[in-house]
């Protein structure tokens, strides 16, 4: 504090708690206090020294005091930001140090405060923003950078986070976590190798943590070493018996390798832990995307025993009802799940499938409505909207599901060098073949006997993939041009300006055996997706048959009710071809009967 007088008591109080004499400090402030009532020094002094004795309430209320006399204090903004963090009040900590640095917007310590907690409160934009200015002004702090690293990550900014970490590594190059920080930044952008190598960097100098292990444990499944991914999950929870991320990967990945047994980690989880609803719960979400509805059914139950306000559970419940057909009960299930969240699009959602299944459409379509209204672009509540609209005659419903004008079918163009689509496909499908190393597709997707990759396609270094995502790209902005905008559609609303200005956001290739076949499903992700046909089995182009075509229109609704509601539009898996469509439209194949496989490529986009 410039400017005391090292006679005046405010002086005297400062140096005394400088010596470690708290006592004597605290009456010379208080005298200070007296002395200067309307000044803001005492006020903040006396909040350093409640600090210094961890007295965060009253210290928080002498730095308060101190700026309702004069707010232009930045330090001491950043002071009170500590103390109500420590007070457990994140949210106005968050707020102080914003005020630090917007009272003194070079003082990097308020950015990086601000950005720390902006991340922990899941404001990663704001957090974003806040980093960067940390990092313009302390480019040599190791600590800022990583902060800003993560953040990049998070935000899917993977090469800006990666020239981050290696900057960072320049300043401290043995600090464990930020080699453990650079692998899942490689492992995001398919270079796993890389990826691996900064793992087991990380391993060597110390770090031992289950996230460390869990994301080992990824890089290892991408490389196809499943044996060593499971060790590593396994672990991760050694180090922490209930990583939910571990436990459910760890099952995932037993199902892809087709062991029966798939839950066992996470029974034995449960058994040893049975005042936690995690296991249950995991057990729950995992049984239902197997279709086991009976034993998700229970594993909902155990789970919200356990924290009966937790609408999700109630939500998995009623869903697991639903399947089983037991309409009367899942409908009850989803109004105790809409009860506890009513403002959540993903419940609400469900719920007015639950109910288009028991017959109740003019409730369910309400529901619908609802998750519209609290979440304008969420795709799942857009598809149960036009559904419902569908159940009751609405004519909106031939409005939001034109098939004519949102459906595109369009044959790409082979890349430079290559003489036909026909001789690209061919090498194209042996680059994507060695992808697919697993049993079975992942227990969560909408394959039936098949297999789909992991991670985003289009992040891989595999030149023909990346070749393709090129004429793909081009083949989605043309056609995107010759579409009219039209405000308050749920699709044709939102088209980029100019047609270039979008992005992916997912990309996967699903390969599909005999009897295989995609269920009727939307993508929740994007705003415009697709199917791209790399191979496709004989007995789907032959004359008459439609094995292994894609259907449009048809909801993911129980028999008999489905068939009042027929896909209006059917297409030919003719390879070379390019199908995009509303993410939002519901959307499945037909099974095939053939020895050869359906091989495909699928991304979902959004516009900028």
């Amino acid at each position: 504090m410039a400017g005391i007088s090292p006679a005046s008591s405010l002086g005297q109080g400062l140096r005394a708690m400088a010596a470690g004499q708290l006592d004597a400090a605290r009456s010379l402030l208080e005298q200070a206090l007296r002395e200067q009532p309307a000044a803001p020094q005492p006020p903040a002094a006396l909040g350093q020294l409640a600090a210094q004795r961890q007295q965060w309430a009253e210290a928080e209320a002498w730095f308060l005091r101190s700026l309702q006399l004069q707010a232009n204090q930045p330090r001491v903004w950043l002071a009170r930001g500590q103390m109500l963090e420590m007070l457990q009040q994140p949210a106005a900590a968050a707020e102080a140090f914003d005020q630090a640095a917007r009272h003194a917007p070079e003082l990097a310590a308020a950015h990086y405060q601000h950005a720390r907690l902006r991340r922990d409160l899941g404001e990663r934009e704001r957090a974003l923003h806040a980093a960067q200015q940390a990092a313009r002004l302390a480019p040599q702090d190791a600590n800022t950078l990583q902060l800003l690293a993560m953040l990049q990550e998070e935000c899917s900014q993977l090469p800006e986070a990666l020239a981050t970490l290696d900057a960072a590594l320049l300043l401290a190059p043995d600090r464990a976590a930020l080699h453990h920080n650079r692998g899942v930044v490689l492992y995001r952008l398919g270079r796993h190798a890389q990826a691996l190598a900064s793992h087991q960097r990380a391993h060597g100098l110390g770090l031992d943590v289950a996230e460390a292990h869990y994301n080992l444990g990824n890089t290892l499944q991408a490389l196809g070493r499943a044996d060593e991914a499971l060790a590593a999950y396994r672990r991760a929870l050694v180090l922490q018996p209930l990583h939910a991320l571990s436990l459910y990967d760890l099952a995932k990945l037993r199902w892809a390798l087709g062991h029966g047994d798939f839950t066992a980690e996470l029974e034995a989880a449960e058994r040893a832990a049975p005042q936690s609803d995690v296991p249950p719960s995991l057990l729950g979400l995992l049984l239902l995307r197997a279709e086991r509805a009976e034993a998700a059914a229970s594993a909902y139950r155990r789970a919200a025993a356990l924290a009966p306000t937790n609408a999700a559970y109630a939500d998995g419940l009623g869903q697991s009802l639903s399947l089983l057909g037991q309409h009367d009960a899942a409908c009850a299930a989803h109004r105790q799940a809409v009860a506890l969240a009513p403002d959540n699009a993903a419940v609400l959602s469900n719920a007015a499938r639950s109910l288009y299944a028991a017959g109740h459409a003019a409730e369910g379509l309400t529901l619908a409505e609802r998750a519209c209204a609290a979440a304008p672009a969420d795709q799942h509540a857009i598809a149960l909207l036009g559904t419902g609209w569908r159940l009751t005659g609405d004519p909106r419903a031939a409005w939001l599901n034109d098939l004519d004008r949102c459906v595109a079918v369009l044959d790409i163009s082979p890349p430079p060098g290559w003489p036909d689509i026909h001789s690209f496909n061919a090498a194209l499908a042996e680059e994507l073949t060695r992808l697919h190393t697993d049993a079975e597709a992942p227990i969560d997707q909408t394959l039936r006997h098949g297999t789909q990759t992991r991670g985003n396609l289009f992040d891989l270094d595999l030149p023909l993939v990346q070749a393709l995502k090129h004429q793909i790209a081009q083949a989605i902005t043309t056609w995107l041009a010759t579409r009219s905008a039209e405000p308050g559609h749920p699709f044709f609303g939102r088209l980029p300006q100019p047609a270039g200005a979008w992005h992916f956001t997912d990309s996967w290739s699903s390969r599909l055996r005999s009897a295989g076949f995609h269920t009727n499903h939307i993508h929740g992700h994007g705003w415009l997706s697709s199917c791209y046909y790399v191979a496709t089995p004989p007995s789907a182009l032959r004359e008459g048959s439609r094995d292994g075509w894609i259907k449009f229109g048809e909801p993911d609704l129980p028999a008999p009710l489905r068939e009042r509601l027929p896909p209006g539009r059917m297409e030919a898996p003719q390879p070379g071809r390019l199908a995009l469509f509303p993410s939002y439209l519901w959307h499945g194949t037909t099974p095939f009967q053939d020895d050869a496989f359906r091989l495909t490529v699928a991304f979902d986009v959004v516009p900028d």
